[in-house]
């Protein structure tokens, strides 16, 4: 079975706009400022993981949402997706913590980091979705 990913940029009217693979890879892998058309914004990316069928989608296995900051020269700004990351591990650091202790201490940055996870993760819009399957299969979704 293969495996192949799209990633689309999900704008503020739900609307999606497809991003080569090129370009993603040099702006997250290689900080390439690859992305100029959005420096110095915020932008909500969508990447869908498909099965392949006949080198065409087959068969979604899960869209991914991430919001990330670009930098006025179109590049990752490493500092928040280094934040991203942070919030990410804890995650799984403080839901392990969390199950073992019962401190009479109050500590809200659990909360306050999952208020953060939320804003860098947002959720992908009903409207949204339909038109990110609709770009993968040709409308006849």
């Amino acid at each position: 079975m293969s495996i192949g990913y799209r990633v689309f940029i999900v704008h503020s009217d739900d609307s999606v706009e497809h991003i080569s693979q090129k370009a993603f890879e040099g702006f997250f892998s290689r900080n390439e400022p690859s992305l100029k058309k959005f420096a110095g914004s915020n932008i909500h990316i969508a990447m869908a993981l498909y099965t392949l069928k006949e080198r065409k989608p087959d068969q979604v296995i899960r869209i991914d949402n991430m919001r990330l900051t670009v930098n006025t020269d179109g590049s990752l700004d490493e500092d928040r997706s280094s934040d991203a990351l942070r919030l990410a591990m804890n995650r799984v650091y403080l839901a392990e913590e969390r199950a073992e202790s019962m401190a009479p201490v109050i500590d809200a940055t659990a909360k306050f980091d999952e208020r953060r996870w939320e804003q860098y993760n947002p959720k992908l819009s009903g409207p949204a979705h339909k038109k990110i399957l609709e770009r993968l299969f040709g409308g006849n979704v």
